[in-house]
C-alpha cells in the first residue's frame, strides 16, 4: 500500500505572528480594503503638497530635503502595496498555505510526494504580516506629512539661461535677452532700461522676455503698455487696469487717484512691468510699481518684487528713471546683418548670380546694422531676379542728394533710406497710397482689416474700379498681402485678438518714415494732421491744421468741436474724428467750414444727433455713423447728391426719412446692420434708382426675407438672420438672396435642424460666400450644408447653440481657416465621425470657449497640417490636445488657455508637454 509523503517544514513562530496579525486584521481581504483606505488619503496629501510645490516653483523656490525623502518613501509604499495586491489576488486556492514550503510559485496543484512549491507573498499570515507593517508605516507617513513645513525654500542659482527655443529669436537679440532674464532671475535690480536706435530691436527683446516670464512664472502679474512719444499718463494707468483687468480704475479718476489704486492693488503682489518705447521719465509709484518709504524702511519684512524694464531711444531716459542696468542694443556685426538680410531674401536668387550676390551685400552694408532697415531692404529685393535691378537700388539707396537735404539724424537717414527703398518697390502707387493711410491711426494701435482699414482705403478712393463691394474688399487683402510680404505692416500682437489676422499694425519708426515722406510727394503740395491717441480733449489750433488735406483726430477725449467760419479749411478732404467716445456735439458750422470734405469717419464716437447742416457738403463720398447714438438722419439727407459709401452698423436709427437713402443716386455701399425693424428701409430700397447696383449689409427679419429678395438693383453682401415668427426654421436656399453673399449671420431662430443649400445647381453661385455665423440657436441639434457654394467658407462661427452634438460635418469644408465655438453646452466631442470625409482638418484656428461638457476635439484619428492657433477657455473636461509633437514640425504658433487648464492635461508622454510649453500662454497674461 503507498502513502503520499508530505515534507513539512513549519516555522511555529511565523506561523503564531500570521495569526496573531490575522485577528488583528481579520480576513486578508479585509485587511487589503483598510490598507487601500489608508493610501487613498495618503495619496490625497502627496496631491496636495505637490500643488504646493508647484506654486512654489513658480516663486523660484525647490521643495526641501525632507519633503523629497517623503515623497520617495510615499511612492515606495506604494509599490509595496501594489505587490501585496497583487499576491492576494494570485493566491492559492487552498484555504491554510501556512503549511506549504515557502519558495518558488504555487500555480499547480501539488501532487503525492512533491515538495510544494509555495512562495512566502501567498502565505494567508505572511499577507497578514505584511499588511500590518504597511498600515503602520502609511500611518506613519500621514503623521510626518503635517510636519512638513516648510514645503519649499530657496534653490541655489540656477545656471546661465538658456530660452527654449533660443534658434526662433532674430539674430543678434539671444544674447540680450538671456542677460536681462538672467538679471532679473538674480535678483540684482528692479529697473533695466534698454536704449538703442528706432528699428534695432528694443520691442522684438521686450517681447521675448515677456514670453519667457509667460512660461516662468516667478511673478504674479506680468503686464504690458506702450507709452509711445505723445502718451499721457492717464493712457498708461488705464492700459495697466485693463492688463490687470482691474475695474476700479474710473475715467473720471484724476492721475493720483488711479496711481492710488494700482498701488494698493500691487502692494503685496509680485509683479513684472514691460513699458515700451517711452521718452521721459515715468513715476513708477503712478503706476503701481514702487514701494512706499514706510514699506521700504520696514527692512524686517521680505517686500514683493516689483520690476521694471522698459525700452527708450534715450539713455538720458534711462538715468531719469535711475535705472540699475542699462543695455544699449547695438546694430548687428557685418556677419550677422549679412545673416539677417539672407534670412529675409530669396536664397536662390541671391545664389543664382555673382554680382546679385554682391549688390545683396553692399545694400546690407548700406544698412548699418540696423534690423528693421535690414529686414526692409531685403524683403523689398525679395523676388527680383535681374542684376539689373538690385544695382539700381544699390545706387538709388547711395544716393545722398535727397538725404542730405532732409536735415535728418544719421540713424534716422538709415531707416529713411531703406523705408524709401521699400516704398518705391511697391508695385503700384494705391499699394504706396495705402502704405500712408495706415500712419493716420495711432502708434501701435491695432487695426481692424475689415472693419476699419480697408473701409478706408475704399472711401479714400484708392480702391474704386467695382462692381460690388466684395470685389473692392478683395482688392484690399491683396494689397494688404503685398504690403505685409514687404514687412510694411505686421501682425498684431494683442493677445485677447480671437484670430492675429483680422488686425495689423505699423511698426513706430515705419509710421514715422510714412507721415516724414508724405509732405515730399507731389511737389510739397500735401499736408496732413495726424494728432491720433494721445488724449486730445480740444482740436488743435486752427493755424495748424488751416492748410490741411488729411486731418486725423481719432482715439482722443475730443469734448467739443469749436466754431469756424465758412471755408475755414478750404482744402480739408479727409478727416478722421473716431473713436472719440467723450459727448460730442456738433456745431452747424463746422461742415460750412469744410467745403471740400469727401470723406468724413464719426464712428464710435458719443453723439446723438446730426445738424441737417451736413447735407450740404456736396462733395462728401464716404459718411461712417456706425456705433453711434443717433436717432434719426436729416430730413434732407438725401441732398448729399455725390455720396458712394454709407455706414450706418448698430447705430439707434427708429425711422428713415422718405427719400434719404433711394434719392442717394451715387450710393454704391450701405451697410445698416443692426438697424431693426427694417420696414421703412425696404420701401426705401424698392424706390431706389441709384447709378450703381448697391451692395447691402442688413439684419432683417426671416418674415422679410421674400421682400428683400424682390428689391431690385440691390446685391445682398452682408446679411443677418435674427428671430422668427414660425415655428421652425428648417431649411434656406442662400442663392435666393444674392450670387454675392460674403457674410452671413443667423440668430435667434428656433428649430431643431437647419438645412441650407448654396450653388447647389451652379459653380459660380455663393462664389463670395465666405463667413459664417450661428448665434443663440438654442434647439438646434443638426445642421446641414449642402452645395459647392461652401466650397470658399473660410470662418465659421457657432455660439450659444445649446443642443448641438456634433460638428464633424465641418470636415467637408475645404477652405475652412477658423472654427470658433463658445457656449454649446451639450457638445461632448467635436469630430465624433470622420466618416467619409478627409481626416486631416485644414483649419488654422481653433477657438473653444465656456464649453464644459467638452472632453474631446477628435477620438479617431484626425491631422492638423495647417493648424497655427488652438485657444482654449473655461472647458475644464477637456484633458487632451488632438495631437502630439509631429504637429511641430508644421505651422503651430500659439495656444492660449487658462493656465490651470494646461498643468492638468494629460500627455502621452511628459516630454511632449515640455516640448509645447514654449508656445503656451496663459490667456490672463
Amino acid at each position: 500500500m503507498a502513502f503520499a509523503t508530505i515534507n513539512l517544514n513549519l516555522d511555529v513562530n511565523s506561523c503564531l505572528n500570521g495569526l496573531w496579525a490575522s485577528l488583528r486584521l481579520g480576513r486578508p481581504k479585509s485587511g487589503i480594503q483598510k490598507l487601500e483606505k489608508e493610501m487613498a488619503r495618503l495619496r490625497s496629501k502627496r496631491g496636495d503638497i505637490k500643488n504646493k510645490i508647484g506654486e512654489a516653483e513658480r516663486e523660484g523656490k525647490i521643495p526641501t530635503d525632507e519633503v523629497s525623502q517623503w515623497l520617495r518613501e510615499v511612492e515606495e509604499l506604494e509599490g509595496q502595496v501594489a505587490d501585496i495586491n497583487q499576491d492576494f489576488q494570485s493566491m492559492s486556492c487552498f484555504s491554510c498555505n501556512c503549511f506549504y514550503q515557502t519558495g518558488g510559485t504555487s500555480n499547480q496543484t501539488p501532487q503525492a510526494g512533491d515538495q510544494v512549491p509555495i512562495r512566502e507573498s501567498s502565505n494567508y499570515c505572511s499577507i497578514s504580516r505584511r499588511m500590518v507593517k504597511l498600515l503602520c508605516e502609511a500611518n506613519e507617513l500621514m503623521s510626518r506629512a503635517g510636519a512638513l513645513d516648510p514645503i519649499a525654500t530657496v534653490g541655489p542659482p540656477e545656471p546661465a539661461v538658456m530660452l527654449p527655443i533660443s534658434h526662433r529669436l532674430p539674430v543678434g537679440i539671444e544674447s540680450y535677452v538671456e542677460n536681462i532674464v538672467g538679471y532679473i532671475d538674480g535678483g540684482e535690480g528692479n529697473i533695466i532700461g534698454i536704449y538703442g536706435m528706432g528699428g534695432v530691436g528694443k520691442t522684438t527683446m521686450l517681447k521675448s522676455i515677456q514670453r519667457h516670464y509667460y512660461n516662468h512664472r516667478i511673478f504674479d502679474h506680468v503686464i504690458w503698455v506702450v507709452a509711445s512719444k505723445e502718451y499721457q499718463l492717464k493712457m498708461l494707468q488705464m492700459d495697466i487696469a485693463k492688463s490687470l483687468e482691474l475695474k476700479t480704475l474710473q475715467e473720471t479718476d484724476d492721475e493720483r487717484t488711479c496711481g492710488d489704486k494700482l498701488f494698493s492693488y500691487l502692494k503685496n503682489r509680485n509683479c513684472l512691468l514691460l513699458l515700451d518705447d517711452i521718452w521721459e521719465h515715468l513715476d513708477l509709484q503712478l503706476l503701481g510699481m514702487a514701494h512706499s518709504a514706510t514699506e521700504r524702511g520696514q527692512q524686517q519684512q521680505q517686500l514683493p518684487r516689483k520690476v521694471v524694464v522698459f525700452t527708450t531711444r534715450s539713455e538720458t531716459v534711462c538715468a531719469r528713471m535711475i535705472a540699475e542696468k542699462k543695455i544699449k542694443v547695438k546694430c548687428l556685426d557685418p556677419n550677422q546683418a549679412w545673416q539677417l538680410f539672407k534670412d529675409n531674401s530669396d536664397e536662390d536668387v541671391l545664389s543664382s548670380d555673382k554680382r546679385i550676390n554682391s549688390c545683396a551685400q553692399d545694400l546690407a552694408k548700406e544698412c548699418a546694422g540696423l534690423p528693421l532697415a535690414l529686414v526692409t531692404v531685403a524683403r523689398a529685393m525679395s523676388g527680383k531676379k535681374s542684376w539689373e535691378l538690385w544695382n539700381d537700388a544699390l545706387h538709388q539707396i547711395r544716393d545722398k542728394h535727397e538725404w542730405t537735404t532732409m536735415d535728418l539724424l544719421e540713424e534716422d537717414s538709415v531707416m529713411y533710406k531703406a523705408f524709401k527703398l521699400s516704398y518705391d518697390s511697391l508695385e503700384n502707387d494705391s499699394i504706396r497710397e495705402c502704405l500712408l493711410c495706415c500712419a493716420l491711426w495711432p502708434e501701435d494701435y491695432d487695426i481692424h482689416k475689415f472693419e476699419e482699414l480697408i473701409p478706408c482705403w475704399i472711401g479714400c478712393g484708392i480702391i474704386r474700379e467695382f462692381n460690388v463691394i466684395n470685389e473692392a474688399f478683395t482688392k484690399g487683402c491683396s494689397h494688404l498681402e503685398a504690403l505685409m510680404a514687404a514687412s510694411l505692416l505686421e501682425h498684431s500682437s494683442r493677445r485677447w485678438d480671437y484670430y492675429e489676422a483680422q488686425h495689423v499694425k505699423m511698426h513706430d519708426v515705419i509710421r514715422d518714415m510714412a507721415l516724414l515722406m508724405v509732405p515730399r510727394l507731389k511737389g510739397n503740395g500735401r499736408k496732413w494732421i495726424v494728432k491720433a491717441g494721445i488724449g486730445l480733449h480740444n482740436l488743435p489750433r486752427q493755424e495748424e491744421w488751416q492748410e490741411a488735406e488729411r486731418a486725423s483726430f481719432m482715439q482722443n477725449r475730443i469734448l467739443s468741436l469749436p466754431e469756424y467760419e465758412a471755408s475755414t479749411f478750404s482744402k480739408l478732404s479727409k478727416l478722421f474724428l473716431l473713436l472719440n467716445d467723450n459727448p460730442l456735439n456738433i456745431p452747424p458750422s463746422l461742415f460750412a467750414s469744410m467745403p471740400r470734405l469727401t470723406y468724413l469717419d464719426l464712428s464710435k464716437c458719443d453723439i446723438k444727433e446730426l445738424p441737417m447742416e451736413i447735407c450740404n457738403l456736396t462733395e462728401l463720398q464716404y459718411l461712417n455713423l456706425s456705433y453711434t447714438f443717433i436717432g434719426s438722419l436729416p430730413l434732407k439727407f438725401g441732398c448729399l447728391c455725390k455720396l458712394e459709401y454709407l455706414l450706418l452698423r448698430y447705430t439707434k436709427l427708429e425711422t428713415i426719412p422718405n427719400g434719404a437713402i433711394s434719392n442717394l443716386s451715387m450710393l454704391k455701399w450701405l451697410d445698416i446692420r443692426g438697424y431693426f425693424p427694417v420696414f421703412d428701409l425696404l420701401n426705401e430700397l424698392k424706390c431706389f434708382k441709384g447709378c450703381h447696383q448697391l451692395s447691402l449689409g442688413i439684419t432683417i427679419n426671416p418674415a422679410d426675407l421674400e421682400r428683400l429678395g424682390m428689391v431690385p438693383n440691390v446685391s445682398v453682401w452682408n446679411l443677418t438672420v435674427r428671430g422668427w415668427q414660425s415655428s421652425e426654421f428648417l431649411k434656406y436656399d442662400l442663392d435666393s438672396v444674392s450670387d454675392n453673399l460674403e457674410r452671413l449671420t443667423i440668430s435667434d431662430v428656433p428649430g431643431d435642424k437647419l438645412t441650407m443649400n448654396a450653388g447647389v445647381n451652379c459653380e459660380s453661385s455663393s462664389r463670395y460666400f465666405k463667413t459664417l455665423y450661428f448665434e443663440s440657436l438654442r434647439q438646434l441639434e443638426t445642421i446641414c450644408l449642402n452645395g459647392v457654394g461652401f466650397n470658399n467658407l473660410c470662418d465659421l462661427y457657432i455660439y450659444g447653440c445649446d443642443k448641438l452634438k456634433d460638428v464633424s460635418w465641418v470636415l467637408q469644408l475645404p477652405s475652412l481657416n477658423l472654427l470658433d465655438m463658445k457656449y454649446c453646452e451639450e457638445i461632448e466631442e467635436l469630430i465624433s465621425n470622420v466618416g467619409n470625409y478627409n481626416s486631416s482638418f485644414g483649419i488654422k484656428m481653433l477657438n473653444l470657449a465656456f464649453m464644459k461638457n467638452l472632453h474631446h476635439i477628435a477620438c479617431q484619428p484626425c491631422h492638423f497640417p495647417y493648424l497655427e492657433y488652438i485657444r482654449v477657455y473655461d472647458c475644464p473636461s477637456l484633458k487632451k490636445l488632438p495631437f502630439g509633437v509631429e504637429i511641430l514640425k508644421s505651422r503651430l504658433k500659439e495656444i492660449i488657455g487658462d493656465q490651470t487648464w494646461w498643468d492638468n492635461l494629460d500627455w502621452d508622454d511628459e516630454n511632449n508637454k515640455n516640448s509645447f510649453t514654449f508656445y503656451f500662454r496663459d490667456r490672463f497674461h
